[in-house]
Parts: C-alpha cells; structure tokens; sequence
C-alpha cells in the first residue's frame, strides 16, 4: 500500500511539474485565454483591486538631480 502512495505522489508532482512548465513557457495567448475562461486575475499580489492603486503617484522631479550620463568619443589621432 505504501508502494502505491509513494508512486502515486510522485506520479502527481511530475504531472503538476509539466502543468507549470507549459503554463510559463507555452504562449502568451493560451494563458490568456485561460485566464479569461476561468475568470483569473493576472496578478499574483495579495492586495485589493478596488483603488487604481496604494501609492502616491507625483509628477514632480526628485529632490537630487540626476547624473549625467557618459558620452563615448572618438578619438582623434
């Protein structure tokens, strides 16, 4: 009997294994379709929905200014 319940778990945690590899690597088009088909939401967070969202959102500029970014030239030999 343990022989049994052995087998079968590890049959079921290769079947759950193949279930998530297809779902992360298969197209983009069939998780979406099934989200849509079972009614799931995309995102994995644990917040609520009902607000457009939590945090603070200012177009203002930061307080340091940034840096400048580094231009390669040519050099003139």
């Amino acid at each position: 009997m343990s022989e049994v319940l052995a087998n079968s778990i590890v049959i079921i945690a290769i079947a759950m294994s193949l279930c998530y590899a297809v779902w992360r690597l298969g197209p983009r088009k069939w998780r979406d379709a099934l989200r849509a088909r079972f009614n799931l939401k995309a995102g994995t967070g644990g917040g609520c929905d009902a607000c457009d969202g939590c945090a603070p959102t200012t177009k203002s500029e930061p307080a340091t200014p940034k840096e400048h970014g580094v231009f390669w030239r040519k050099s003139t030999r």
